[in-house]
C-alpha cells in the first residue's frame, strides 16, 4: 500500500482490499468514498504541488472531493463542510489534505490545522481552472455511460426537461411580470 498516494481516490478504489480501518470503520466515510472513488482522480489536471506558497500546497482534488461531499451530504455552507470534516477527520487524509502532525493525539494529526480556512476553501473553488472541472464532468459522463452499458440500457442521445414549474413560480411571485402581463391582456381586450 506504500505506493498508493493518499490523495488518489481512484487508486484506492482499484485496491480496495488495502483500505485502512479508519475508512472501513466509518459508514459515513465509506458511503462518500464509494461515491467519489470511481472518478479518475489520477488523471485530474493538477496544479504544481511543489510550488512554495508559504504553506503546504493543497491539491485541487482535495478541494473538489470536499465540495462533492458538501453537495452530497447536504451541507449548505462552506462553514458546515469545514465542521463536518473536522468531526470526521478520516476524510482529511483520504481526500489528500496535507496532514499537520500531532503525535500526542490518537489520530497522529491535528484535523483543524490540516484543513485550509473556510475563506481559502471558497477562494480556491472560485478561481479553480475550468479545465479541472470539465475533466470531472467528462469523467462523470464516462461513468454514467459505462453504467448504462452494464445495465444494457439504450444510449441516451437527448435529454429533455420541462421548466414549466419554474415559469409558473416566477409568474406567481414576480410583481413586475404580473403587471406587464395584465397590461398586455388589457391592450388585447
Amino acid at each position: 500500500m506504500e505506493s498508493v498516494q493518499p490523495h488518489d481516490l481512484h487508486t484506492l478504489w482499484q485496491f480496495r482490499g488495502n483500505l485502512p480501518r479508519w475508512i472501513t470503520d466509518s459508514p459515513t466515510i465509506m458511503r462518500c468514498w464509494e461515491l467519489l472513488a470511481p472518478l479518475d482522480w489520477a488523471h485530474l489536471p493538477e496544479r504544481n504541488l511543489q510550488r512554495d506558497w508559504g504553506q503546504p500546497t493543497i491539491p485541487y482534488a482535495a478541494f473538489i472531493a470536499a465540495e462533492l461531499i458538501r453537495l452530497n451530504e447536504p451541507l449548505s455552507t462552506p462553514e458546515r463542510l469545514h465542521r463536518f470534516l473536522v468531526e470526521h477527520p478520516g476524510f482529511i487524509g483520504l481526500l489528500g489534505f496535507p496532514l499537520a502532525p500531532a503525535p500526542e493525539t490518537d489520530l497522529g494529526f491535528n484535523p483543524r490545522a490540516s484543513l485550509p480556512t473556510v475563506r481559502h476553501f471558497t477562494y480556491l473553488l472560485r478561481y479553480m481552472p475550468n479545465a479541472v472541472l470539465q475533466f470531472l464532468l467528462a469523467d462523470s459522463v464516462r461513468l454514467i455511460h459505462a453504467q448504462l452499458q452494464r445495465l444494457n440500457a439504450p444510449l441516451i442521445e437527448c435529454v429533455s426537461l420541462d421548466t414549466k414549474h419554474v415559469i409558473a413560480w416566477v409568474k406567481e411571485n414576480n410583481l413586475r411580470f404580473l403587471q406587464r402581463l395584465r397590461a398586455r391582456r388589457s391592450e388585447n381586450d
